[in-house]
């Protein structure tokens, strides 16, 4: 049996009962034009499907700029400051996080956030993206009043904001085993993150209303890798039930621009 049959027996679960498989796709740690940069867009244009681009803005290099400007469908978010971490070495790796000095930390995203609206324009999605997708609660109470309107980290969420001004919407499927070498995860294990997150939701086990999220990080990308990805894309794309939403939808900046008595909660 083909590692893809159960995935298309739950798709098939959702199409049964009319609902849609809402999902977007974030790929971190951007800061220059590369080959695999371009392999990433190549797949956005053959199966058209919505990026997200995560950017580390302190190692922003204008290549990246002027690719992401000839990619529409592409949006940016902001991925830290320098990706540097400020853990003790006790700890798991985090920059975002409450060893630092909170002031001098704050200025720095504040710094990184203008600069990335400078240069990506509306293609920035006010979006933080904690590198290795962790960040302590003093620094998550600053987002708001930076400018911030989304937080995207890893696994389900627990809730749907992070306070009245910042969305929660995480990202469930990780294709990379950090643990071995930074190798693919291979397509069953892959598969069954995917299928785990949608069906917790069909069950009511997990927030139904976040968009499972497929997170990639193309610098790393084996040829593994990349073939899955195109097989991945092609599945989903033929299935009547699967949507992939922009980052612009998946944070509801229009409605947070635009807010209305008949504006819901609900994708």
């Amino acid at each position: 049996m083909s590692v893809f049959e159960p995935l298309y027996t739950e798709l098939d679960e959702w199409n049964f009962d009319g609902d849609e498989v809402m999902l977007w796709w974030r790929d971190d740690d951007a800061v220059e034009d590369t080959p695999a940069l371009q392999q990433l867009f190549s797949l956005v244009s053959k199966y058209d499907v919505p990026l997200s681009l995560a950017v580390v803005p302190d190692l922003l290099q204008s290549s990246l700029v002027e690719a992401v400007k000839k990619q529409p469908v592409v949006k940016t978010m902001q991925h830290g400051v320098r990706h540097e971490n400020l853990a003790p070495k006790t700890d798991k790796k985090q920059e975002l996080s409450r060893n630092a000095n909170l002031d001098e930390l704050t200025r720095e995203i504040a710094q990184g956030f203008e600069k990335m609206s400078a240069e990506f324009a509306d293609q920035f999605i006010p979006v933080m993206v904690p590198p290795w997708n962790r960040i302590d609660e003093p620094v998550v109470e600053q987002l708001g009043s930076i400018g911030f309107l989304g937080l995207s980290c890893f696994s389900a969420r627990t809730r749907p904001e992070v306070d009245e001004n910042v969305w929660l919407v995480n990202t469930h499927i990780d294709i990379i085993n950090w643990k071995n070498q930074k190798e693919f995860a291979g397509a069953e294990n892959v598969i069954e993150q995917l299928i785990a997150h949608l069906s917790q939701k069909r069950l009511g086990q997990a927030d139904r209303a976040e968009p499972t999220g497929l997170m990639t990080h193309h610098l790393v990308h084996d040829d593994a890798s990349w073939e899955f990805l195109g097989r991945l894309f092609s599945i989903l794309d033929e299935h009547p039930a699967v949507t992939w939403l922009s980052a612009d939808r998946v944070f509801q900046t229009k409605w947070r621009d635009q807010p209305s008595e008949n504006d819901s909660f609900e994708y």
